[in-house]
């Protein structure tokens, strides 16, 4: 079980470390054409998406870390 589980997070943190790019740009398009926001609310809005799913990724990595060790 913790096998599955560590395996759950580590494809979470590869997810999140891969695609970065495409929650940045992704996330910048929603807000640009969806929203309608101007390009630079846009931008860091885009940003602030690529970063959550950073920081994500990161502590899946963690996570996946310790339950693998115990």
């Amino acid at each position: 079980m913790k096998g599955v589980i560590s395996a759950g997070f580590r494809l979470t943190a590869l997810a999140s470390f891969g695609f970065w790019w495409a929650w940045l740009i992704g996330g910048a398009a929603y807000y640009y054409f969806v929203e309608q926001a101007s390009l630079w609310s846009s931008l860091t809005s885009g940003a602030g998406i690529s970063l959550f799913a950073a920081v994500c990724g990161v502590f899946s990595a963690l996570f996946s870390e310790v339950v693998s060790k115990k």
